[in-house]
């Protein structure tokens, strides 16, 4: 039992993307579907959406749960989305990346 834990420590402090909550394919999914349901109703239309109404899409629109996106995402997740994210939103809807950044 200690040498699992010793082993979960060290995957924790040296290698943070091997106990991530979603696979890269999965962060992209997330980062994809965001940055496009932003290009299509603004950012202050889409962060001011009721929740269920955000679910109930990215369900639709996606091959994942809502349950799937992770509440408190490592910094790698949280880089990778928002890198991902940010990239899109600039090349599709670039008059949204000023309001997105200052929200």
């Amino acid at each position: 039992m200690k040498r699992a834990l010793m082993v979960l420590l060290i995957l924790s402090a040296y290698c943070p993307g091997a106990l991530s909550s979603t696979t890269r394919e999965q962060q992209s999914i997330i980062a994809q579907w965001t940055a496009k349901n932003i290009c299509k109703m603004g950012v202050n239309e889409f962060y001011a959406a009721d929740e269920d109404k955000i679910a109930a899409l990215f369900e639709e629109q996606t091959s994942m749960k809502y349950e799937d996106i992770p509440i408190e995402p490592s910094d790698s997740e949280r880089n990778r989305i928002t890198s991902q994210l940010t990239g899109y939103i600039l090349s599709v809807c670039p008059e949204q990346m000023e309001i997105y950044k200052n929200r």
